[in-house]
């Protein structure tokens, strides 16, 4: 079944368009064929809620939201659904993606943070799973001369985000290095329309 999603400019233009009284013109996508799927948004901003008329083709879908930080995000799962009609539960081959205002990036759970300490430790590779579509990827290696790692951190494929660095003392003040920089990667990597 082919999903239309809304691509992370679109949703940084929702995010300043909500704030506006306006009608807008959109494009959404399929991520293997590009098959593209027009639609126009129209906005009423109110001062405690806003209106939203959503035209696809010859459809026409309102939703009324309260202002608040999130509505953006609400809106692309509004305009989600309706490009790729309501989720069939019997249905398993419906891959089901976390609604877009449900999603929370750069989350660095305990267990992980127990697993990073422990690599600290030892050296090695490790893939942590920060909410990201990719993992965060950690390889340590240990000094031989110095009690310290050298760190390389990465996430991404195509143009990745990567951080290198070697950072010397216990394992404990090693471990808030490499765990501080685990979050500014995170934080660099989190999409701006989730970021604001």
């Amino acid at each position: 079944m082919i999903k239309f999603k809304i691509d992370n400019r679109t949703l940084q233009l929702l995010n300043a368009q909500v704030n506006l009284t306006e009608t807008f013109s959109h494009v959404l996508r399929t991520s293997p064929r590009r098959e593209c799927l027009a639609f126009r948004l129209k906005v009423e901003r109110g001062t405690t809620e806003s209106t939203f008329v959503v035209e696809l083709g010859s459809e026409r879908h309102t939703l009324t939201l309260q202002n608040d930080k999130k509505m953006h995000l609400k809106l692309a799962d509004f305009i989600e659904e309706i490009a790729n009609g309501p989720f069939d539960a019997s249905n398993t081959s419906d891959l089901v993606p976390r609604p877009h205002a449900s999603r929370v990036y750069a989350r660095f759970e305990v267990e992980d943070k127990q697993r990073v300490f422990e690599l600290v430790r030892t050296g090695g590779v490790l893939s942590l799973d920060m909410g990201f579509d990719l993992p965060l990827h950690v390889a340590l290696h240990r000094t031989q001369t110095r009690t310290g790692v050298t760190a390389i951190l990465c996430i991404g494929t195509k143009s990745p985000r990567t951080r290198c660095f070697t950072v010397y003392g216990n394992d404990v003040e090693i471990y808030g290095k490499v765990s501080e920089s685990i979050n500014h990667l995170a934080a660099a990597a989190t999409p701006a329309a989730h970021a604001a």
